[in-house]
């Protein structure tokens, strides 16, 4: 296998394995929801970061798996396939189709392959070009994110320091955020909130929260993937599940550490809200940060007011809700364990399995005989 097909196909099944990897996720979600754990938003975070930490370092286990049936260390019989489970339900009678039909969704994949490696037919390079402008745009968009943000960082002042954690103010800025470098992590905050003492303490705690759960470094690897799976409806709607939970999750930690009430937290929430609407497009926070609470702009943001609603709903309960701390290690290491294995399992095709020289001869039969129904 070339390299061109070595990435493209790795590309290919990143981009199943996702949208596997949140079907996983949610059905979890789902049935915690059934045993109480519908408001445990810290526990359902930990979970999809597990599973998205599954999903990046799926190749690497399919990579080892690979080089292990190849050295004899591991049989052969456990490279077990997709295509082969879904082609033995067939052939058991588990559901009805023309041979013919299921070997040409088995072999599409390969065909696709085919052509865009080769660049062969108009569709191929079409995809490639929206592929390639796809990510250009993403990229830009980064990087002139990352301008504004350092922007803003340079015009704020420095107001604390401990240790590698600067605290600064900003008179541009108007919605307190967390974000990092390399070596030094941060916390801006707007200048007016210093005569705002209750404000001040929410806000540095909310940030501090997030800082304690490592959401901006999930923030910018999330964000740095984007660019890649711009087209892929699943990674959108997966990074606003994140968004959403690690807020809801930091609401609730913070009022469960802190003895803030609840009315006040929520005044303060919403007048940070209010301001960010007076934010200066220009200076607006879009990647590689955390904020305390901002009204989205864009197109896809028309829920930003219902989220809002739920935020300062879900904060009542905050010290009732089970967090489900012995729990979440368990989860996390299943479900992290499942896309693996279902990594590993797309991974093997199978092409020469018994069964697909079975089906093979089925459609040959058919050809000669005509149409013939198996299955069901």
């Amino acid at each position: 296998m070339t390299l061109t097909n070595y990435l493209l196909n790795a590309y290919i099944d990143a981009n199943i394995l996702l949208i596997f990897a949140f079907g996983v996720w949610a059905l979890a979600r789902f049935i915690l929801g059934r045993f109480g754990f519908s408001q445990a938003f810290g526990l359902q975070l930990k979970l999809l970061n597990g599973v998205f930490l599954a999903v990046a370092v799926s190749p690497f286990f399919c990579l080892a798996f690979d080089l292990l049936i190849e050295t004899g260390t591991v049989s052969q019989s456990y490279a077990v396939s997709l295509s082969d489970i879904v082609l033995a339900q067939y052939l058991n009678g588990g559901f009805a189709m023309q041979p013919s039909q299921l070997e040409y969704l088995l072999g599409i994949r390969s065909e696709m392959m085919t052509a865009l490696v080769g660049f062969n037919t108009l569709g191929a390079m079409f995809v490639a070009a929206c592929v390639a402008i796809g990510f250009s745009v993403g990229l830009f968009r980064i990087l002139r994110s990352m301008m504004a943000l350092n922007n803003i960082i340079g015009r704020s002042y420095e107001w604390r320091q401990f240790g590698n954690l600067h605290l600064r103010l900003s008179d541009t800025n108007h919605v307190p955020f967390s974000t990092r470098s390399l070596r030094r992590r941060y916390i801006v905050l707007p200048s007016a909130m210093l005569g705002q003492s209750d404000d001040l303490k929410m806000a540095l705690a909310h940030e501090f929260q997030h800082l304690r759960q490592g959401d901006v470094e999930w923030e910018i690897a999330l964000e740095a993937l984007r660019p890649l799976f711009f087209w892929n409806p699943v990674f959108i709607f997966w990074k606003r599940q994140v968004d959403q939970l690690r807020e809801l999750s930091c609401d609730q930690q913070v009022l469960a550490r802190n003895n803030y009430d609840v009315k006040a937290y929520c005044e303060c929430l919403f007048r940070v809200c209010r301001n960010s609407l007076r934010q200066d497009s220009r200076q607006l926070v879009l990647i590689s940060s955390v904020p305390f609470a901002q009204i989205d702009k864009s197109l896809l943001g028309v829920n930003s007011a219902a989220f809002l609603r739920r935020r300062m709903t879900s904060v009542f309960d905050a010290k009732k809700v089970p967090q489900g701390r012995g729990l979440s290690g368990v989860l996390s290491v299943f479900l992290m364990g499942l896309v693996i294995s279902i990594s590993v399992a797309m991974t093997n095709q199978g092409d020469w399995s018994q069964d697909r020289l079975m089906l093979s001869a089925i459609v040959n039969l058919e050809r000669l005989h005509g149409p013939t129904h198996f299955g069901g």
